[in-house]
């Protein structure tokens, strides 16, 4: 009777054994098949790394490209503006340079000789028109 005790003993630690064995077994095999899925990942992992620095030299093109649209834009706006002033400018030298003229038309006119002129002009003005008329 101890005998088959024993046995049933030897064979029951035997099949504990054995089965945990399996399961090592098994584990480690499960572990393998799982880190030959992942050998992939160093090949992922320099593709997205080239994937950033492309991704961060295109961001530093845009952000240059942003710079030189935003330098373009202010310089077009001083441009701008200096020829508004330039056109006012000339515009009021325009002004006074009209003001002036007639300024000055008017003092000839309060010259007596100068109407006398005027008034000579006119009238052989009007006798060449005449004349020419009648013949």
């Amino acid at each position: 009777m101890y005998k088959e005790w024993a046995q049933a003993q030897n064979e029951k630690i035997k099949g504990i054994l054995n089965a945990a064995r399996d399961d090592h077994t098994q584990a480690v095999k499960n572990r393998i098949d799982n880190v030959q899925q992942m050998g992939g990942v160093v090949d992922v992992t320099k593709a997205l790394f080239e994937v950033s620095k492309e991704t961060a030299q295109l961001e530093a093109q845009a952000y240059e490209l942003e710079q030189t649209t935003a330098l373009a834009h202010e310089a077009k706006a001083v441009l701008d503006s200096w020829v508004r002033y330039e056109g006012q400018v000339k515009q009021r030298q325009q002004k006074e340079l009209a003001e002036s003229v007639i300024a000055k038309v008017r003092k000839e006119l309060e010259n007596p000789k100068t109407l006398q002129q005027i008034l000579q002009q006119s009238v052989a003005d009007v006798e060449r028109i005449v004349s020419s008329k009648a013949q």
